[in-house]
């Protein structure tokens, strides 16, 4: 079928961008049940899209879905049980070494202004990362092909020396990875995984720059973003005073972003959680247990969001 909004139909998938935010495991469980109503109630094809740009988890589901996955096989895989990330130290040492090289990159990607690379013996001797994924149900390596697709697909990273926004996959940017490679540096969480070099970059989560980078496709030829955002909440229902202080950057930065790409021409359907959404998401974004219940919620509440005709907000 198709949704009806405030503006109009919504276009085919060629004129459609798709922009999947940051949230971790519990993200990419709220962003599967995003999508899997957007195919399902709404008719849209997400995979089909002109361009899908992810940062941190949406980098996972957007990777997935330009290689073959659809929403409905996601579904499947982000309701499996997995490993918890694990301890990337073995001792008291090397403890404090992650410590030292983590608390740096967690400086850095606070502070972004360019600085020297650092050598790299110091590098070598001060690793970062705190944490290993371990054997994710999301095997990268394995699961995505070395080459990148043919369709666009952006996935945000932050070079920490630089300070700057670096988008994987983008005509004309400098930077080349392999695609699980990009994946792991837009969800590489400074202090908590090891930062992921690409050619002369060291490259962290996206999510530091933004938690949707939303306004990259502002000067994109499409006439309709979908965005979804599970570190956001919905304004017109808002969860609990904590969880609102929480979650109050990524929801003031994504109505900015949002407002700059609508000035120009675009129109923005927005996917941000509700009360309940929030509550059951939790705090703790990287735990594998309960994702079945995120998805499930999430999916539930854009059905009744499409079927009630509230597209564009």
């Amino acid at each position: 079928m198709t949704v009806q909004t405030a503006r109009g139909s919504v276009p085919p998938p060629e004129r459609v961008a798709v922009v999947l935010g940051a949230g971790g495991l519990v993200g990419i469980a709220s962003e599967i049940g995003v999508l899997r109503a957007l195919g399902e109630v709404g008719g849209l094809d997400v995979s089909a899209s002109r361009l899908l740009v992810g940062t941190s988890a949406g980098s996972v589901v957007a990777a997935y879905l330009r290689t073959g996955h659809s929403p409905e096989t996601l579904w499947g895989l982000v309701t499996q049980t997995g490993s918890i990330p694990e301890p990337s130290y073995r001792s008291p040492l090397g403890f404090v070494r992650r410590l030292t090289g983590s608390a740096f990159v967690l400086a850095r990607s606070a502070v972004r202004v360019p600085i020297p690379p650092v050598p790299a013996v110091l590098g070598q001797a001060f690793p970062a990362g705190l944490l290993t994924f371990g054997a994710s149900r999301f095997r990268l390596e394995t699961d995505l092909p070395d080459a990148w697709p043919d369709a666009p697909l952006w996935l945000c990273g932050v070079d920490i020396f630089s300070g700057r926004r670096v988008v994987l996959g983008r005509e004309g940017e400098e930077a080349r990875a392999g695609l699980a490679q990009a994946v792991r540096a837009s969800c590489a969480v400074p202090g908590l995984y090891p930062p992921v070099r690409v050619g002369r970059q060291v490259l962290v989560d996206g999510g530091t720059h933004s938690t949707t980078n939303l306004d990259l496709v502002a000067a994109e030829p499409v006439e309709l973003v979908v965005v979804v955002a599970p570190m956001a909440y919905d304004p017109a229902d808002p969860p609990a005073p904590a969880d609102r202080i929480a979650r109050r950057l990524p929801t003031l930065g994504l109505a900015r972003e949002a407002a700059r790409v609508e000035r120009s021409g675009i129109r923005v359907l927005r996917f941000l959680p509700s009360a309940d959404e929030v509550r059951v998401q939790g705090f703790r974004l990287m735990r594998n247990d309960g994702l079945d219940a995120v998805a499930r919620v999430a999916y539930e509440r854009a059905v009744a969001s499409l079927d009630a005709g509230l597209a564009v907000a």
